[in-house]
């Protein structure tokens, strides 16, 4: 979820609940101040303790869930693999010369494994 959807579902939450901004402040513990400007989207760099304490304070969860490791090493590895591709093919007027997708498949494949196997951990710069 983005931070305008989290701040639009805190917003909607607060109605709800018909909770003025003094008492969420109150309750959440952050300042009122603070509440005004993360509710106004102000403020993008307040803290995930401020965050959280407001969630609590209207009784919302964040739920993170995480990708599996190596299916996000992968998803990472083939946009960099794709990227390298199109990079390459550019800088040698590759694009113009027909390549059939089984093999343009296979050099996306390679270049994705490559990255993703690194022990440089390509991946992740």
């Amino acid at each position: 979820m983005a931070l305008p959807e989290i701040i639009a579902r805190i917003q909607e939450r607060k109605r709800e609940l018909d909770i003025s901004v003094s008492d969420l402040a109150r309750r959440s513990g952050v300042s009122r101040a603070t509440v005004i400007r993360i509710l106004g989207g102000e403020d993008h760099e307040f803290s995930f303790a401020n965050l959280q304490a407001i969630l609590l304070a209207l009784g919302i969860s964040l739920d993170l869930t995480e990708i599996p490791a190596a299916q996000f090493r992968d998803q990472i590895a083939t946009a960099k693999a794709k990227r390298l591709i199109a990079l390459t093919q550019g800088n040698v007027a590759l694009e113009s010369q027909a390549v059939s997708r089984a093999s343009a498949q296979s050099h996306l494949e390679e270049a994705k494994n490559r990255i993703a196997s690194s022990s440089r951990k390509l991946w992740a710069s």
